[in-house]
């Protein structure tokens, strides 16, 4: 373990941030990359230069990288397009090349479960369905993927892609579903909302341990992965969790807007594969957000 050394990015968002401490808690040598600076952050970066990244990973010994920086959600930079793309690939780009040069041995880039767009099956989708994005950042996950399973079992670096779904927790700064209707509840509104299938959810400490497991894991047998939890979450679901947090709050539908669906997911290879299994329900996770929300 002491000569292995782990590179995240988006050491400064939720995600990353999350993954740094789960690293640091379990004596990993870890450095953390992001744009913006940080308690997080010991390099300031934002993967334009591949050169630049490929001297920074040599420098430093890099064996890992933990991907997890870029643009977070479709709610991000969503009339900037071009901006999306140049963040989230040629960004991720630049640094896998980078890896690939430096002689990384691991590369987990974390991707979503929007790669797939709007879907929903009666059973659970495993990693072949197909690629369906519907805006520009499930498109430019969606491209990831794509260059990855180019690459998967065809050079050195060992490659892993973990399509998370939407994941919560105390600290995001993007809102979705879950956000809006705490915050709805906090401030007794109702919580309106766009149309809705179950969905499948994951809390951000799952997230971040999903990532470090799968990470250095020596039995790996695909490319990607899901990660979620594997209960099926309904808003009214989340309201009855906020309710029982103490927070009552009333939802409406509001017809007008499209209807979102995602999921199920076939989680099982992440706990056959890595042993991963996500431990938080939204019950305690909404318990949680709820009580660091206040």
């Amino acid at each position: 373990m002491a000569s292995e050394v782990t590179l995240v990015t988006g050491a400064s968002g939720f995600l990353g941030k999350a993954i740094v401490s789960h690293l640091i808690e379990n004596s990993r040598i870890t450095i953390g990359l992001d744009p913006r600076p940080s308690c997080t952050t010991q390099v300031t970066d934002d993967l334009s230069d591949c050169a630049r990244l490929r001297k920074l990973l040599a420098a430093e010994k890099v064996t890992h990288v933990i991907h997890a920086g870029g643009v977070s959600g479709p709610m991000v930079l969503s009339d900037r397009p071009l901006d999306v793309i140049r963040i989230n690939v040629l960004g991720s780009l630049n640094l896998l090349y980078a890896s690939i040069d430096a002689g990384v041995r691991t590369f987990v880039y974390c991707s979503s479960a929007a790669a797939h767009g709007n879907f929903y099956e009666d059973d659970p989708i495993g990693e072949d369905y197909p690629l369906r994005p519907n805006n520009t950042y499930s498109a430019s996950k969606a491209a990831m993927e794509m260059v990855l399973k180019g690459l998967w079992r065809k050079i050195p670096l060992d490659l892993c892609s973990l399509r998370f779904t939407v994941i919560y927790g105390p600290g995001r700064e993007t809102k979705f579903i879950v956000e809006e209707i705490v915050e709805a509840a906090l401030a007794g509104e109702i919580a309106r909302i766009p149309p809705m299938t179950d969905w499948p959810y994951i809390y951000i400490e799952d997230a971040a341990r999903a990532a470090v497991l799968a990470c250095y894991s020596q039995t790996r047998t695909r490319l990607s992965y899901f990660i979620a939890h594997p209960e099926r979450v309904t808003p009214k679901d989340i309201a009855a969790a906020v309710a029982a947090a103490g927070k009552p709050v009333r939802i409406e539908m509001d017809e007008r807007m499209p209807r979102a669906a995602r999921g199920p997911l076939d989680t099982d290879p992440a706990a056959h594969d890595f042993g991963f299994r996500a431990q938080v329900d939204h019950r305690e996770g909404i318990r949680r957000l709820v009580a660091a929300t206040r």
